[in-house]
């Protein structure tokens, strides 16, 4: 959910923010003179990045050790947002004083509210905790990224963890580029509340805001369970497009790799081996998540949510089908490229020993006449020069033609 304003305290310069940003992405580079190579750091599950709150070996577990969990973070460096909304109404803002607004009654008129939390701060993070009462481990788990996918079900409440993948459109010299963007998404689901934590502003479910601010929408008569499947839906299709652009790409290898197979399109092709594997990583838990959801039986998904989540289903298991293809696909170029290497050796071998076998003869004809006899009596001749010469260039223009009539030289039968 993207806001225009930070909050628990004044907005500041929103540079200053973007230093704290965690790098997840690196710029689209190319492949020859057209191909574009998505990369990225993606991340793996249970690898903690450089952050302010990476893990310690034996640290204690939960939030309630850190220090910053009992001190608000600087003014404009969280960002939560908050919907209320029934079939006929919505009020939606931003929240400048966290703990005040948990302690005001949810109105009456609300079937759901939505909290959107950019930049999760232990402070933040232990307010939520305290006032909806869910475990420390869980806040840990907010808290250090990246997290493997899953989902937890507790008594009053469901813990899921996700990655959102997207892309984001950049410019570099008046070509327009992109960015593969990955970060962690928490999702906290009570009877009728929804609250995400992001990793940093910006994401890909502006099409759910959008639906949100109509009334008497399917999504403001459902509870908070279905604001949670749309937000898993808004995730799971926004893997479609990047794997859109990774097809097209591995497409321009292909071509890239027959034309011309350097060393470098070698390195491109398993930096983009090494993107999918990734990428698998990232989508196969998801599959199950949304499986574990759809077949959840305590109630805490309404049935009339439950088809949806079967379609989400049905989306990941596309989603897997499609990087495993890539991933075959990927494997062919490595051959590919060892086959494109390997002819072109060939044909670079097939000249040199063409151009050995012509002069092989010449070399021993001249050889032969070099030996520093007293007796040979063509030496002496006035035609034994021109001679020697007809004979060089007959030699070769036979050798020619013999490897013209084999089909070595590309005629011949």
């Amino acid at each position: 959910m993207t806001t225009d304003d930070s909050v628990l305290g004044s907005s500041t310069d929103k540079s200053n923010n973007a230093a704290n940003d965690r790098a997840v992405g690196v710029e689209i580079g190319t492949v020859g003179n057209s191909a574009n190579l998505l990369g990225s750091t993606l991340g793996l599950s249970g690898a903690r990045q450089s952050t302010p709150y990476r893990v310690t070996p034996g640290e204690l577990a939960g939030i309630d050790h850190l220090a910053d969990a009992s001190v608000p973070p600087n003014p404009g460096s969280v960002s939560v947002s908050y919907i209320d909304y029934s079939a006929t109404k919505i009020e939606m803002g931003e929240v400048t004083d966290l703990a005040e607004f948990l302690a005001k009654p949810v109105p009456e008129w609300v079937n759901s509210r939505w909290f959107n939390v950019s930049h999760p701060h232990p402070y933040v993070i232990n307010q939520f905790r305290h006032h909806f009462d869910y475990h420390t481990l869980t806040a840990e788990d907010v808290m250090h990224v990246p997290q493997r996918p899953r989902v937890e079900f507790f008594d009053d409440h469901v813990f899921v963890v996700l990655r959102m993948l997207k892309l984001v459109a950049t410019t570099d010299n008046s070509s327009v580029s992109g960015l593969l963007d990955a970060e962690q998404v928490s999702l906290l689901l009570y009877d009728k509340v929804l609250i995400t934590f992001q990793e940093k502003p910006g994401d890909v479910w502006q099409p759910i805001l959008e639906r949100l601010q109509k009334d008497n929408v399917r999504i403001r008569k459902n509870g908070a369970d279905y604001l949670l499947y749309a937000l898993l839906d808004a995730m799971v299709d926004h893997c479609f497009p990047v794997l859109e652009q990774y097809g097209d790409l591995l497409e321009e290898l292909e071509v890239v790799t027959l034309e011309k197979p350097t060393p470098a399109v070698l390195h491109r092709i398993h930096a983009v081996k090494r993107e999918l594997s990734l990428l698998r990583r990232i989508v196969w838990p998801m599959r199950e998540v949304i499986d574990q959801l759809y077949r959840e039986e305590e109630g805490r998904m309404g049935e009339a949510t439950k088809p949806y989540l079967r379609d989400v289903y049905e989306h990941t298991i596309q989603i897997v089908e499609i990087i495993e293809s890539y991933r075959e696909m990927i494997s062919g170029l490595t051959d590919l490229y060892m086959s494109a290497v390997s002819v072109r050796t060939n044909e670079i071998m097939k000249v040199l020993t063409i151009m050995s076998s012509v002069f092989i003869p010449l070399t021993f004809i001249a050889g032969v006449y070099g030996m520093n006899f007293e007796y040979m009596p063509e030496l002496t001749k006035r035609w034994a020069y021109p001679a020697i010469w007809c004979v060089f260039v007959g030699i070769t223009l036979g050798m020619v033609f013999f490897f013209r009539r084999r089909g070595w030289l590309g005629g011949g039968q």
